[in-house]
Order: C-alpha cells, then sequence, then structure tokens
C-alpha cells in the first residue's frame, strides 16, 4: 500500500481562511498536473491558478510540489491550498481523488515518513501528541521528542549496550582467555549506571504525563468552606455561585486553567456531609467520584471557626481516594479561629494560609500546584509522555538487571549475552528499529485523517 498514491484533507473540518489537501506517492505529480494543468513545477514553490473539473470551476488555489525525498514523507509529495469553504474543498478532494489517488488512512502520510527514514517511531508518535497538546508544557514536551532527542538519547543508551555486548561475546569467544572475572568487573559499574539512567528517564513519565494531559485537581471540604470562591480565585473569573448559604454547590464544576504553562484541570465539588436531600446527596456521590478520578485533592478547612465532625468526614472520605492532598486554610481575611497548628495537630499535614475571597495566599498556592505538577521531572527537557516508552525502558532496565545478577552469580556469559541484546531490543521498540508491525498499525490508527 506504499506504493500508490494518497489523498486527503490535511486542515481541520469546518470553515476558515485556507483549507489543504495533501498528495503523496509516485503518482503525486501527475495527479496534480491533471488537477491543476501546468507543464512544470519548481520544487517547493508555491504557483497560483485555478481548479477546474469539465470546464466547472472549482476554486482558486495555490499548488505546490516537493520532489523526493525532499518532502514530509520521503515520497512526492503535492499540496493544494484551497479557500477554506467545507463544502469547496470536498469537491476539489473529490476531483483529485477521480484523477487517480485514493483516501489516505488515518496517519498515513506520517507512517510513510517513518517507513521512508524520515522520523523514527518516537518522533512519529510525538507529532500525533504535538497535534492534540493542550498546554504551553505538552507542546514543549512533544516539539522535544519531535526534534529526536529521545532518539538521541535511545541510541545512547543502545550504544553502551552494544560495546557491552562486545565484551561480553569476545569472552564467549575466547574461553580459553578465562576472561569472565575482569570482564564482570569492568562491565558492572557500567550496566548499574545504565540502568539508573533508564529508570530515571522512565521516572519523568509522571511529570511528563502532566505536561501532556493536564493534571486533574479536586477542591473539597465540608459546606461553606469557600471551595467555589477558591475555584474563581484560581481561575481569575467568575466561573461558580458563591453564596453563604451551605450546599449552594450541587453538582461538580470544572474549569481548566493554564498555571505556568501546564493545563491544571480544577473541580469544584459539592460540600461532603451526610444529607437526607437526595439531590444533595447526589452531589456528595459525585464529590467523591471527582475526588476518585483527580490526581492531587485540596482538602479546604474554614480558618475563621473549629473543624467539626463535617471536616473529619470530607478527611475520610479523601483519604479513601488515591489522590494525594494539599490541605489550606481559608478565610485569612476572617477573624482567625482556628491556626496552622491546630490543624497540624488534628490532620498531621500543616496547612497553607489562603483567603479565597481576598486573593491572600492564592499566588503560593499556584506555586505549589506547579512544582507539584512538575515533580520528578529528572531528565532536563526531556519528559518520557507515551506509556509504551516507558514500559520498554522498564523493561530494559529489567534485562540489564538480569544480566547483572547472571555475572554476579558467576552463571555463563551466554546468558548474559541473550539479557543484554533483550534489552537493546527492549529500546529498539522506542525508536521503530524493533518494533512489531501489528504496534505500528496501532500507532498510527490513533492519528487524524491528513497527517
Amino acid at each position: 500500500m506504499t506504493n500508490d498514491t494518497i489523498a486527503a484533507i490535511a486542515t481541520p473540518p469546518g470553515t476558515g481562511g485556507v483549507a489543504v489537501i495533501r498528495i503523496s506517492g509516485p503518482d503525486a505529480e501527475a495527479v496534480l498536473k491533471k488537477v491543476f494543468p501546468r507543464a512544470s513545477f519548481t520544487h517547493g514553490q508555491m504557483v497560483y491558478g485555478s481548479v477546474r473539473r469539465n470546464g466547472e470551476l472549482l476554486d482558486t488555489v495555490m499548488a505546490v510540489l516537493f520532489y523526493a525525498p525532499k518532502s514530509y514523507t520521503g515520497e512526492q509529495t503535492a499540496e493544494l491550498h484551497c479557500h477554506g469553504s467545507a463544502v469547496g474543498v470536498r469537491r476539489v478532494l473529490g476531483y483529485v481523488l477521480e484523477c487517480g489517488a485514493r483516501p489516505a488512512e488515518p496517519g498515513e502520510f506520517t507512517r510513510r515518513a517513518f517507513l521512508n527514514g524520515k522520523m523514527d517511531l518516537s518522533q512519529a508518535e510525538a507529532v500525533c501528541d504535538f497535534i492534540s497538546a493542550s498546554s504551553q508544557a505538552g507542546a514543549k514536551a512533544s516539539l522535544g521528542q519531535l526534534a529526536g532527542k529521545l532518539k538521541e538519547r535511545v541510541l545512547s543508551y543502545q550504544d553502551r549496550l552494544t560495546d557491552a555486548l562486545a565484551r561480553v561475546e569476545a569472552v564467549v569467544e575466547y574461553p580459553e582467555e578465562n576472561l569472565e572475572e575482569e570482564v564482570s568487573e569492568e562491565l558492572l559499574p557500567v550496566l548499574k549506571e545504565l540502568q539508573k539512567g533508564l529508570l530515571g528517564l522512565a521516572d519523568t513519565y509522571r511529570a511528563g504525563r502532566i505536561a501532556k494531559e493536564g493534571l486533574r485537581v479536586a477542591i473539597a471540604g465540608k459546606p461553606n468552606v469557600g471551595k467555589s470562591s477558591l475555584l474563581n480565585a484560581l481561575a481569575g473569573m467568575d466561573r461558580a455561585i458563591v453564596a453563604d448559604v451551605p450546599g449552594t454547590t450541587r453538582d461538580t464544576i470544572e474549569q481548566g486553567v493554564d498555571i505556568g504553562g501546564i493545563m491544571i484541570y480544577l473541580t469544584d465539588t459539592a460540600g461532603i456531609r451526610s444529607t437526607s436531600d437526595e439531590i444533595e446527596a447526589q452531589g456528595v456521590k459525585r464529590s467523591e467520584n471527582a475526588i476518585n478520578e483527580s490526581k492531587l485533592a485540596i482538602f479546604m478547612l474554614d480558618g475563621s471557626g473549629e473543624i467539626t465532625e463535617e471536616d473529619h468526614l470530607a478527611m475520610r472520605t479523601l483519604k479513601k481516594s488515591k489522590a494525594d492532598l494539599l490541605v489550606v486554610l481559608n478565610k485569612l481575611d476572617a477573624r482567625e479561629r482556628l491556626s496552622e497548628k491546630d490543624v497540624k495537630k488534628e490532620f498531621g499535614v500543616l496547612p497553607l494560609r489562603i483567603s479565597a475571597k481576598t486573593g491572600a495566599g492564592i499566588d503560593e498556592l499556584k506555586q505549589k500546584l506547579l512544582k507539584y505538577a512538575e515533580q520528578d521531572k529528572t531528565a532536563g527537557e526531556l519528559l518520557i509522555t507515551n506509556e509504551r516508552h516507558v514500559f520498554a525502558l522498564r523493561r530494559a532496565a529489567g534485562e540489564i538487571g538480569e544480566a547483572m545478577e547472571a555475572m554476579e552469580q558467576g552463571i555463563d556469559m551466554d546468558c548474559v549475552t541473550i539479557d543484554l541484546n533483550a534489552a537493546w531490543a527492549s529500546l529498539g521498540e522506542i525508536t521503530g528499529k524493533t518494533v512489531s508491525e501489528e504496534i505500528i498499525d496501532r500507532i498510527f490508527t490513533k492519528f487524524c485523517l491528513g497527517k
């Protein structure tokens, strides 16, 4: 299927200023010339003209041709830049397909770029991540991988494994030299350092996933502690209704906030308490679900009152969840009746004092949220954002661990060779050197049409 010519709309559906139709394959130039008659093209040069089908004007467009291998896919590639009319661009695409191209499958252009050596598999996956990035941090992480940073790191690990394999295979090849002990002493610290590097890179997945998907934070506590006011203060807008009446919030309210380039998805929950009100009870249940789905929960206490049984009920609910906990003591603007020491004594956690009403302490709270989101960011600018890559890194680290254990126990070096080769192959799954066709198919079906 890589020997035919494909075409698709490469821009989002709907109405806009410009819509792009991409054509790629061995007959891209021939198809372009049927649609957009012209004697010759200069590589990469835009040309203005019209697309006519049986004399009927379909659109006036800009056309460009890229000769192989200097194109996105590495093949002959053409583009038609049409007016952004949903109807008009579909008519032009229909004519392109009549002239010899077939409809592209999701991700097929990028798949061809991978198969033609224009990028490795980690870079191809980064294309999809960059397109769907919802924050500056996510876009930055994807661009780093698209630029080849992960590929370079993985290749450096594979080079070190290749060197280790060469030493081990020399021992296997020349057993009469009795080099097992010498080579083991030489390689064990090298492999240990390599394993540490692999696990350290894998550990950035937590920060990488947050950069890519955002951080979900639930604001929880008993009724009327200021949860809705805090949501509004962090969002910088009146997103939730605020009133002095306990139980005003009956349902969860979500708002995304960009803090330091990371999307924080805040959920204002209904006050947690025992209630006979059926509607309020449903709100409490939804609050519990929102907490369970969050990575972090902000537990709010009322600094102008005393700790109550409802506060303890809210804390017990939070402790049952998997969410990490950040405690804030609200209403710094009111007369203080509850101190940080009181909270520490009661719940074992030192709270952050804030006033959701006046904004006092909100900047410090934002910094704490940002610090939480970026913890475990131990690999500099390189973050792992793909679960498949994490599994490959940890599997390779485990296989290196088995090789080291075999060396330490004096097991035959043939077993060490098997483990080190397995680690090399696991790393190759990240770049695509050793990945199966099934995994490649699964990866590219996640792409949008036209990319």
